[in-house]
């Protein structure tokens, strides 16, 4: 465990808590918190965020997300992904530094602040 909180990697706990950096997310509780301060969230940012945390430094396409978090095929418009990533970063980074960055042409990223 040690390890893997020092490599900042995704630390899957058998409580169903996912970990990058200092942000965790509480699949059965659906509580999220950063540095230790609860994070509210909607339905829709909390299943953006919990896909976005099971692939933590993997760049996720537009349609992809699509796909996961709204259950829909890409048809071009993406805009509701644009939105709800803005959504997400306001809440999650509101003021610390950035853990969601966009891949421009690719998609987007999380990972951990320190890792940027």
């Amino acid at each position: 465990r040690a390890l893997v909180r020092r490599s900042g990697a995704t630390e899957v706990r058998s409580d169903n808590v996912l970990v990058v950096g200092d942000l965790m997310l509480d699949e059965d509780s659906r509580d999220v918190t950063r540095g230790g301060e609860a994070v509210e969230l909607t339905a829709t940012e909390f299943e953006l965020l919990r896909y976005l945390m099971r692939n933590p430094r993997r760049v996720l396409s537009k349609a992809q997300i699509l796909d996961r978090v709204w259950n829909y095929d890409f048809g071009g418009q993406a805009n509701v992904v644009e939105l709800y990533i803005s959504y997400l970063r306001k809440k999650i980074e509101n003021g610390r530094s950035p853990m969601i960055h966009t891949k421009r042409g690719a998609g987007y990223v999380l990972k951990p602040a320190d890792d940027a």
